[in-house]
């Protein structure tokens, strides 16, 4: 007894990669059927619980020369030193407050500004105005706006020569967001990974001894003969009908 204590104790755990690859294709079936699951919860999810969000750029040049013929590297460095400052006064309130009043937006400043963005176009003086709504057509209308209205604040505050509209915005052709396709994929992925880890760890976690070599491995001890069952006395239904018949005929 003591021995096969002791050589319990010295057998070494060991993962069989070829045994965890039949486990998983006999229930690949399992693995198919949680991802299809996952994917279409992530499509019905994606289409009934969030909002389609639509967007709209206009873009600005800024005229800012230091030389009143020529266009400098200096010209261009400072116009991408002043991004900031440029931002800043896009979003401004008096900006936004024009823009609702010319528009008769039913929202407030700070949810205007919330669907505004802008950027300096690289290596130029070029400022993208983005504006994300869930509604497409009105998306392009406050852009447009602020595109207008933007301009004039910026030449009056910052004093340069100018700010022209060399871009308004169109009417987007598709939804910005959500990314149907990406969220399947990420529901299908999801499913995935769940199922395999699953029925992985099931059967890291179940250690009972499945063959004769399981019990010379874990136990030490060689065997001497094999008793066949039927899968119903694997099951216990017959043990089950023994009961029963004991009892008929008590």
């Amino acid at each position: 007894m003591n021995n096969n204590r002791d050589n319990r104790n010295d057998v070494d755990v060991e993962i069989d990669l070829l045994q965890i690859g039949r486990v998983v294709l006999a229930k690949i079936w399992v693995v198919i059927l949680s991802a299809i699951a996952t994917g279409i919860i992530a499509l019905l999810a994606t289409q009934m619980l969030i909002t389609p969000m639509y967007q709209s750029t206009s873009k600005l040049y800024i005229i800012n020369r230091q030389n009143d013929n020529t266009t400098t590297y200096t010209d261009l460095q400072s116009a991408t030193q002043l991004v900031k400052d440029y931002k800043v006064l896009v979003t401004s309130l008096p900006v936004m407050e024009q823009v609702i009043k010319d528009l008769q937006l039913n929202m407030s400043e700070d949810a205007l500004i919330s669907e505004v963005s802008c950027k300096i176009e690289s290596d130029s003086r070029v400022l993208a105005l983005t504006v994300t709504d869930k509604d497409p057509y009105m998306a392009k209308k406050i852009v447009d706006a602020i595109a207008d209205v933007s301009s004039k604040q910026i030449t009056s505050v910052m004093k340069i020569e100018g700010v022209n509209v060399i871009e308004y915005g169109r009417i987007p052709s598709g939804q910005s967001s959500p990314n149907v396709k990406k969220n399947v994929l990420m529901g299908v992925a999801l499913g995935l990974f769940i199922s395999l880890a699953v029925i992985i760890i099931r059967y890291l976690l179940n250690d009972s001894i499945k063959s004769t070599e399981d019990v010379e491995k874990y136990l030490g001890m060689s065997t001497l003969a094999l008793i066949p069952i039927t899968k119903e006395e694997y099951d216990g239904k017959s043990s089950k009908k023994n009961k029963r018949g004991s009892g008929r005929r008590k």
